[in-house]
């Protein structure tokens, strides 16, 4: 053995007061105390008589050595005799315990210390240091509820809470479920941790969003994203909490951060930021992201997700670059749905020949949600090639659905009258102030109008600022209607 240590325990022996009971774990977590403690009786002195203490210390010394075993056949021994006083007695089972917690045996450990607790005999502070110990054990062998109790009683009788000590009882209660005795341990445990490190923002960020505590866990996450911006969990968990409290832009532009960063690279991740940008007023952009990401393999390369990049791409108004998108996703999965898209974004690219291709192929395949629509969808191809009686026999069938009906009805109307003005013995409105040319052109503005104000809108700029509805009228229309397809001024009396 070496001679310093042994001089030191002598020392420590021949002294045997309370002071040389020291704490033999950690600090640690505890509960409300609701039983106190009393100081051991004045009366009674606080150190080893002679004969104990040298047994004592033979016992130190075999520890000292790493034979706890034999130490606790010492104790054991000192234990069986009725002559120790309370003291002495509380001392012996602090230091078995302590042996007990070297063999590796908890239980055992927690049991002597909860006697020497027991017996009222050692001074309030150094009771205090074993009840740490203590509940910090049982807070080890998932005995929570004592545990906590224990620990809570050494703070209620003096003990200090430093910053390791809250940190126990903050875990302590997240075990119990009890976050509302637990959160100022673990606001305390934040505040004193020096330095601050990662389970101490963890654990405090645990509490808030148990108890819903939105505002404190949003300024946390903040400070966790400034200190470690590499962390791709933390940056998420900023977006997901902004989402969930109603701040969806200040989410967006937290994903844009993590793209531009190199942090997103899941493919939900990425088709979730397209599609904030295109909520966002920016189409353009989220389908150029979802065109690049789909060509790297990042993105998985499905027939929805190319629906979505087509979709995007009709937002931004950039039909040319739809078109191949939406001809790719047709051909993969011969839907109706999908070749009706297709026709819809090659009619918007005046392709109007291929595009009543496509209506056609849509309804001999079926599956479409509004057929109706699909066959004025047809009619309208048909009339702009200047196939009128093909454009008839569309709108005709279409006047069997009746969400379409009046728009196919007045789609007739209109082609009967420019076929019958057409004839060399068609109709003459002799005195009329208006031109034939352009009341027919007017009338077929206004029926592209109600058309237009049928479909749903797709995109913000569709609306002014007071939130009344705006088109983009064909260039033939630009004469006859204003922006929110009333007529102008001059056609007013028409």
């Amino acid at each position: 053995m070496n001679m310093y240590h042994l001089r030191s325990v002598r020392a420590a022996v021949s002294a045997l007061s309370a002071a040389m009971l020291l704490s033999i774990l950690p600090l640690g977590a505890g509960m409300a105390a609701q039983a106190l403690a009393q100081d051991p009786p004045r009366s009674e002195a606080q150190v080893f008589r002679p004969a104990i203490g040298d047994r004592v210390m033979r016992a130190l010394e075999a520890e000292a050595e790493g034979h706890h075993s034999e130490a606790v056949a010492a104790y054991d021994a000192l234990l069986a005799t009725d002559r120790l006083t309370g003291f002495e007695q509380a001392s012996v089972l602090q230091l078995r315990g302590r042996a007990w917690y070297a063999l590796n045996d908890p239980g055992l450990a927690i049991a002597d210390w909860r006697r020497a607790i027991a017996l009222n005999a050692l001074p309030v502070e150094t009771a205090n240091i074993l009840r740490i110990n203590t509940g910090q054990l049982l807070l080890a062998q998932e005995e929570y509820r004592s545990g906590v109790f224990m620990i809570e009683t050494a703070l209620t009788l003096g003990a200090e809470a430093n910053a390791d000590i809250a940190l126990r009882l903050a875990q302590g209660y997240a075990q119990l479920e009890d976050y509302g005795s637990g959160l100022r341990w673990a606001e305390a445990a934040f505040a004193q941790a020096d330095p601050r490190q990662e389970r101490h923002y963890m654990l405090l960020l645990f509490y808030y969003q148990a108890l819903d505590l939105n505002s404190d866990e949003l300024t946390l996450i903040r400070d966790m994203v400034d200190r470690w911006p590499e962390e791709k969990r933390y940056w998420t968990a900023l977006a997901s909490l902004l989402a969930r409290t109603g701040e969806a832009r200040e989410a967006f532009e937290v994903n844009a951060v993590m793209y531009v960063n190199g942090l997103l690279s899941e493919s939900d991740e990425l088709i979730r930021l397209a599609q904030y940008y295109a909520y966002y007023d920016y189409p353009y952009r989220g389908a150029d992201i979802l065109q690049r990401e789909l060509n790297s393999g990042r993105i998985d390369q499905e027939p929805a997700n190319y629906r979505l990049l087509a979709s995007l791409w009709r937002q931004a108004r950039e039909w040319d670059r739809a078109e191949p998108v939406l001809r790719r996703v047709a051909t993969t999965t011969g839907r109706g749905a999908d070749y009706e898209a297709l026709g819809e974004a090659l009619y918007q690219a005046g392709e109007y020949s291929e595009a009543e291709a496509m209506f056609v192929q849509a309804l001999n395949r079926g599956g479409i949600r509004r057929p109706g629509q699909t066959w004025a969808l047809l009619g309208n191809a048909r009339h702009e090639q200047d196939n009128l009686e093909g454009a008839i026999e569309a709108f005709e069938v279409a006047l069997g659905y009746d969400y379409v009906r009046e728009n196919a009805q007045g789609w007739i109307n209109f082609i009967e009258s420019e076929i019958a003005i057409r004839s060399p013995s068609g109709p003459r409105e002799p005195g009329s102030e208006i031109a034939v040319p352009d009341r027919v052109m007017l009338e077929e503005c206004e029926i592209w109008i109600d058309r237009a104000r049928g479909q749903t809108p797709t995109h913000r700029d569709e609306f002014d600022e007071a939130g009344y509805r705006l088109f983009t009228l064909p260039e033939r229309c630009a004469p006859y209607l204003d922006r929110y397809g009333n007529r102008l001024p001059e056609w007013e009396e028409a």
